[in-house]
């Protein structure tokens, strides 16, 4: 048996998945660490205010996401594993031409926020904060750039390193500004700040390892003037972008329009709901997701093997999902009132309603391998509209009859009750 665990830790792949899952470890820890800390020093109020900000500028995803970091990690990988360098330029090129698109766009964006934030919420000083997000997404691909190519080079520990330590720094600086009674304010300089610093760090990553791997220098991937690559990698990236920034939608959408007709505290607690909601998904889903990507291209060549397969990784992914979410009803509501303070008590409903409905994201974390498989990754986005439309109609409608609270609660029900209907064109593309 020692024989054979010393065999296995020697492969570099399983030594690079072991790293990943300790970072995010790490990852999931300050991400929880944060939510408590941010609670107790932000109270209630300022919590509530932080939740809206974000909502607010996850709901403007599309602006700073167009696809570009998923595409250029996808072909930068493949253009490394032929030693191909003209194509490595021009992926690189391509990423940093859709980041400076995205980063002219946001700051076109920026004046006006507290212009629109004072229309939707009679409050400009929710859009000056917003602004702190938008700088933040602005500086930010400068570290993505150096994380793809230390992704793609396997500089796996590198990566952790800087990934977590990012996480570690903004933590902190937050935490520190918090201490110093800087509010919701204090928190966003203290991202802004651990990105300028943590960008510095990904850009000299990249310099460090430039010449061990024959990568390109900045002044070659700036110095390309012929842009037809761009368009090329773009096809790829335009449903790539359209999925993840329809995705992203939930729950940014449902806190957004909420806090448009309630107090912030209200949209505080829910942000909190969901977070904890997620926990279980966070846990489990991942290994999931990155399960069925790699064995379920291996089987289609088979129809009745992959078939077979999808049921038994459906049946054991549920069980071990609806086991974990079990374990979090039970353990996380007692620990709220006690973890976050008396006033968070009344998180506890809509956490055990947001947890029992996120049982279904294990039907769309398979399908979503599949439906890319058949090239119909469209299926799940046109789902994700029709689940987001009906579900903001109903509360819409329903906030006028009922309490807003069950509103929201019929809302996120029917959302997810559309969403999980992809499993029917999912499994006629199985039948051909």
């Amino acid at each position: 048996m020692k024989h054979y665990f010393n065999k296995i830790s020697n492969v570099k792949f399983v030594r690079d998945i072991a790293t990943m899952q300790i970072g995010q470890i790490v990852t999931t820890g300050s991400g929880f660490l944060a939510s408590i800390l941010f609670a107790r020093l932000l109270g209630l109020g300022g919590y509530g205010t932080y939740a809206i900000v974000l909502a607010f500028t996850g709901m403007l995803g599309f602006v700073t996401n167009l696809g570009q970091q998923t595409t250029a990690l996808t072909f930068f990988a493949e253009a490394y594993g032929k030693k191909d360098a003209t194509r490595m330029k021009e992926v690189l090129h391509y990423y940093l031409f859709l980041s400076a698109c995205s980063a002219i766009l946001m700051a076109i964006l920026i004046p006006f926020l507290p212009w629109i934030t004072g229309a939707m919420y009679s409050k400009p000083e929710i859009g000056n904060l917003a602004r702190l997000i938008f700088i933040s997404s602005i500086i930010d691909p400068l570290f993505v750039f150096g994380s793809i190519v230390l992704q793609s080079v396997r500089e796996i520990r590198k990566l952790t390193i800087i990934e977590n330590s990012r996480i570690v720094v903004q933590l902190g600086l937050s935490v520190l500004f918090l201490l110093q009674g800087k509010g919701v304010m204090g928190v966003l300089l203290g991202t802004l700040y651990g990105t300028v610093l943590m960008s510095l760090v990904s850009l000299f990553m990249y310099y460090s390892i430039r010449q061990k791997y024959n990568l390109p220098s900045l002044g070659e991937i700036i110095g390309i003037h012929k842009f037809s690559h761009i368009w090329n990698l773009g096809k790829d990236g335009i449903w790539i972008a359209i999925d993840k920034n329809v995705g992203n939608l939930y729950p940014n959408l449902f806190l957004v329009v909420l806090g448009m007709f309630v107090q912030e505290s209200i949209v505080g607690l829910f942000r909190l709901a969901f977070k904890l909601g997620n926990l279980p998904s966070s846990f489990v889903l991942s290994n999931i997701s990155r399960l069925s990507a790699s064995v379920i291209p291996t089987l289609s060549s088979s129809g009745a093997g992959l078939k077979k397969s999808i049921v038994k990784l459906a049946t054991y992914s549920s069980l071990i999902h609806v086991s974990a979410t079990v374990g979090a009803l039970v353990v996380v509501p007692p620990l709220i009132p006690i973890v976050y303070g008396a006033d968070f008590s009344v998180a506890v409903y809509p956490f055990i309603v947001i947890a029992l409905l996120h049982t279904t994201s294990v039907a769309h974390m398979i399908m979503t391998p599949i439906l890319r498989l058949y090239s119909r990754i469209y299926y799940a986005t046109v789902f994700n509209i029709v689940a987001l439309s009906c579900s903001m109609g109903a509360f819409i409608v329903l906030k006028e009859h009922i309490k807003i609270t069950f509103a929201l609660y019929s809302a996120l029900i029917i959302y997810h009750c559309i969403l999980i209907l992809v499993i029917l064109p999912t499994f006629k593309l199985t039948q051909k």
